[in-house]
Parts: structure tokens; sequence; C-alpha cells
């Protein structure tokens, strides 16, 4: 196995500093998968089966000036490496600086690391010096690969965009002080909901008039108060819902460390809710939010 990456574009070094940073407040552990054509990591779960919860797929053009991967073995040619991105996140603390370049490789030195050379411009800009950063990673067999699979719907019934996640998270910061649930709902009419209820209160945020980029009619449900909305002509609307972690939701919305990026929110009615930030040719993340009981 071989891998090595080199980055020269300084707001390349930088987006790339913050989407690890992001990463380190969200988990202990990352997955790194390197694949000829695309660089993915992914968060894992930490509750119930493995699955991921953070999926982040980074174009490989827009960062690396050279990309040079050999995998497993020819027809598994990928490898998978898991690592702490607190210090992963510790050790890019020097590309804040006026950083030339940025080298991650993939060494042994007594056991796995991901090695990092990043080469930072002192002096006035005239001389420059190299800080190596030695970051241990563990090798995932090939058994595991499965547990990491980004996952996959055919269809959501709902998908939209919404407003900036500053004034979702001062939002759900104040709910999930009263509760553990939040259900996510959406209309055709492109209305967003957050909801709580618990034995004392029932408490909802509204977000209307968002871009509705898909709509799926004809939603089964055993449960018609959940999915039908009045609206002000007294007409009925059928809802998308999902009640998921509010606790995850929020930390995620506390972790994120990236910017110029647009959020979408996809629902498969009563199993999940996928958030979406993407920066295009930058980054695509996607949070996945499993259905929970109520």
């Amino acid at each position: 196995m071989k891998f090595r990456a080199f980055m020269t574009d300084y707001s390349a070094m930088k987006d790339f500093m913050n989407t690890i940073t992001t990463f380190s407040r969200l988990s202990k552990e990352c997955i790194i998968r390197i694949l000829p054509d695309k660089l993915y990591f992914i968060i894992p779960d930490e509750d119930g089966p493995r699955r991921p919860f953070i999926w982040c797929e980074m174009p490989i053009p827009y960062y690396f000036k050279e990309y040079n991967m050999t995998g497993v073995t020819d027809d598994s040619n990928e490898i998978y490496l898991s690592f702490s991105p607190s210090m992963f996140a510790n050790c890019l603390s020097s590309v804040r600086t006026c950083s030339r370049s940025l080298k991650m490789k993939l060494t042994n030195k007594k056991s796995p690391c991901l090695t990092l050379e990043i080469d930072v411009i002192v002096s006035d800009y005239v001389e420059h010096r190299q800080i190596v950063h030695d970051i241990p990673v563990e090798i995932i067999p090939r058994k595991h690969w499965n547990d990491y699979s980004e996952p996959k719907f055919l269809e959501f019934h709902v998908t939209l965009q919404m407003p900036p996640a500053k004034s979702i998270r001062n939002i759900v910061e104040r709910m999930k002080q009263m509760t553990n649930l939040l259900i996510v709902s959406a209309n055709k009419r492109g209305r967003a909901t957050l909801k709580i209820e618990t034995n004392l209160v029932t408490l909802s945020a509204h977000f209307p008039n968002l871009t509705v980029h898909s709509f799926a009619e004809g939603i089964p449900s055993n449960d018609d108060s959940q999915i039908t909305y009045i609206d002000a002509d007294n007409k009925k609307l059928q809802v998308v819902s999902a009640c998921i972690d509010i606790r995850k939701f929020f930390a995620f919305l506390t972790a994120m460390h990236v910017t110029n990026s647009k959020m979408l929110c996809s629902i498969v009615h009563g199993r999940m809710v996928k958030f979406v930030l993407e920066t295009p040719g930058v980054m695509v993340l996607q949070c996945f939010l499993t259905e929970v009981s109520q």
C-alpha cells in the first residue's frame, strides 16, 4: 500500500484544515477512505450498528497538485485508515501561518503513520522551515470495509434548502434543554418545521418559503396526523417527517467550521433525515440521522 498527496494552494490547505477541525469536534475517531480518484472522510455512528454518521467527499483536483496511491490489491484498490481527528487537527494548526505546501504520505515508523510535512514561510516570506508530524493510524482490513459504506436510499421523500445554519443552531440549542428528541418535517410548499413535544410543552419553529428540490407524493403512513398539515386556505398538505436525536443534530451544527456552504435537508418519512453541506468544487459533507422511537 502506498499513499502520497501534495498541496500547494493556501486556500485549499485552509479549507482542508477547517474540515478536519470540524471532524475533531464530532468524534474521537475518523476514517479516511483513499481511492485513485476520490478521497472520503467518514465518522462512524457511535450508537447502534456500525454505520456512517458523517460522510465527506473532498474533490482531489481542488486540494492536491499531486496525488498517488496504490491500494491493498489490484482488485481492491482502496485504503481505509482510522485516526484521531483531534491529533490531525492539532498537527494542521501550522497551516494557519503562511504555509507554502503540505505533503501527506503513508509511512511505517514501527507502526503505520500518516506523515504530514508542512513547509512554513518565515522571516518576511524569504526563509522557510519544514514541520513534520507523524499521526498514528490503524489500517482497517477489507472484511470491515462494508461498515463504512455510504448509506444509500433510492429516493428521499423531500429535499429542500434550509436557512443559515447559525439561525437553526440557536433554536436547537434551546430545544435540546427540554428533550432529547426532535421532529423534523417539511411539506411541498417549502415549509420546514422543527418540533419538540414533552409532557409540559409543545414547541415548534417554522421556516416558510424554502426552496424545494424534490417532493414525493403518496407517502404511505399508518398515522395520518403525522403527515398532514392545514394551510391558510384550509387545504390539507402532505407532510414528511422523522424523529431524530436532537443532541447529535446540535453537535453537527455546533461543530461546523466550514464557510460559504449551503445546507440541504432530505427526509425519508419515518426513517431518517440527511443534512448536506455543500461548497461547490470544495466539499460535500453529509450528516445521517436515523429515526429514533418516540
